[in-house]
């Protein structure tokens, strides 16, 4: 019987066939029951998406994104003095006073208050504390406060590839030998995971120029520290003019009527969007035969007046992106014009022409002041929450260089209604990206029910719509 000879290599080529079409059936086998388990998840998601439990899970969230979170703190604010007008005394708003007495007293008697003759009864009739230093100070501090919030989610914008470079470079340093390898590990799975879901919110592909060059970050924070000393130096003047409109600065500890903060706030936020849209449409818009102040004013006034508006606009849009820190990133004409009078003009025009109980108190500007100044950080956080939703106005930066589709140029809304030039698309896109979160948090709990893990398409349901143009840097607005 003859013996056939057989090579190595073709014994191992017909081993590899072999193996393959073994492996060839449990393929397709392990595929049939992925895309099963895909299809039981489907399928329970929209059972949970029925249930009453998961509607009112889901409903706060709902409800904040859609009125705003400075809505809803006025809402609580509101029934917060409610509950002290008519059931019981809260004493928050006299407790406030009290602490901010104590601070002016221990100011006076400092050193620096001794020599500068703070306690000087000649300041007194002034008020400036009350009426300057406390509302200074809570603009400010709001300022900073949300717009260190708001940079959290811009500490995971680093691609997770880069981050990986540093951290093996970690590994190999004299340092990184005595750290586990595990902890490090952990700490880039943390940070990578945390770049996915942060990235989710961004609303533009695009990130802003002071987060690619350190120089640009500080020449922001020099310019907004700039506009804030200025503001200072601003509501000086606004104070004085509430003083001579007779605005009330000693019996304040009596808290206003329930009724009358939600009416004076509607004409407040219907005067910041009129004094706020009309300088901020010229600035993008110039003299033509459909513009509204084209038909009123003369044409050089006109002409003249883009040319201003747009010159001292320039600055705040040298980028399409947002960030909220940068909000007040801007020249001090714009500050003022742009930022400050529309939002001041209201409380000092109830003062001057509504009679009491209407006339200005002293909480509700503070709390007015708080709200705008939150409002303006808000708008530029480039990031959609469960909080916040700063569509409207990232839209507006990212067309802003195209006079024929820039939109969005109010506050409310209502002036952008008025002369066609507010944009649907935010609202759809708030829409789209909430139906997109309820149905993310459906298949995060059907994985729960099922015990059947989600595939890569299910985790990535939430997505921001695109809604980028091309532009260059030297483009003028």
């Amino acid at each position: 019987m003859a013996i056939m000879n057989i090579s190595p290599y073709y014994l191992t080529h017909r081993l590899f066939i072999f193996g393959n079409l073994l492996q060839h059936p449990l393929k397709i086998m392990a595929g049939d029951v992925e895309a099963k388990n895909a299809v039981s998840n489907e399928k329970v998601a929209d059972e949970i998406q029925k249930e009453w439990s998961f509607i009112i899970k889901r409903a706060p969230g709902h409800f904040i994104i859609n009125l705003g979170i400075e809505i809803v703190v006025l809402i609580a604010l509101e029934l917060l003095l409610i509950i002290s007008n008519n059931y019981h005394y809260l004493g928050y708003w006299e407790f406030f006073i009290t602490k901010s007495t104590h601070y002016r007293n221990a100011l006076n008697q400092s050193r620096f208050g001794l020599v500068a003759h703070l306690g000087s009864a000649r300041l007194d009739p002034y008020s400036l504390w009350r009426g300057w230093v406390v509302p200074n100070s809570l603009a400010g501090s709001t300022y900073l406060i949300v717009s260190l919030l708001s940079l959290r989610h811009e500490l995971y914008h680093w691609k997770p590839d880069l981050l990986e470079q540093y951290l093996n470079a970690a590994k190999s340093s004299r340092i990184g030998g005595y750290l586990p390898a595990r902890w490090l590990d952990f700490i880039f799975h943390i940070y990578e995971d945390k770049h996915r879901k942060n990235m989710k919110k961004n609303i533009q592909k695009r990130t802003h120029t002071a987060l690619e060059d350190s120089k640009e970050f500080f020449k922001v924070l020099e310019t907004v520290g700039y506009n804030i000393l200025l503001s200072f130096m601003v509501f000086l003047l606004y104070w004085i003019l509430l003083l001579q409109a007779g605005i009330e600065t000693v019996d304040i500890v009596e808290l206003p009527r329930s009724y009358v903060p939600p009416i004076q706030f509607l004409l407040w936020y219907i005067c910041n969007d009129c004094f706020y849209f009309y300088p901020h449409w010229i600035a993008h818009h110039g003299p033509s035969t459909d513009a509204f102040y084209y038909k009123i004013l003369p044409f050089t006034i006109a002409r003249n007046l883009h040319r201003y508006f747009n010159r001292s606009h320039k600055l705040h849009h040298r980028t399409k992106a947002n960030l909220g820190i940068a909000a007040w990133y801007c020249s001090p004409w714009e500050q003022v014009l742009f930022n400050l009078f529309p939002a001041l003009i209201g409380p000092l025009l109830t003062q001057i022409f509504l009679p009491p109980p209407f006339s200005t108190h002293l909480v509700t500007l503070y709390v007015w002041i708080m709200i705008a100044t939150a409002s303006s950080v808000l708008a530029h956080t480039g990031f959609r929450s469960w909080i916040n939703d700063p569509g409207k106005h990232d839209l507006h930066h990212e067309r802003a260089f195209d006079p024929k589709t820039a939109v969005n140029f109010g506050t409310l809304g209502f002036f952008d209604w008025l002369h066609g030039t507010k944009s649907s698309i935010p609202e759809a896109d708030a829409k789209a990206w909430r139906q997109q979160r309820d149905r993310q948090a459906a298949l995060w709990q059907a994985s729960r029910r099922t015990r059947i893990r989600l595939t890569k398409e299910q985790m990535q349901v939430v997505q921001q719509p695109d809604h980028g143009q091309d532009w260059t840097e030297n483009r003028s607005i």
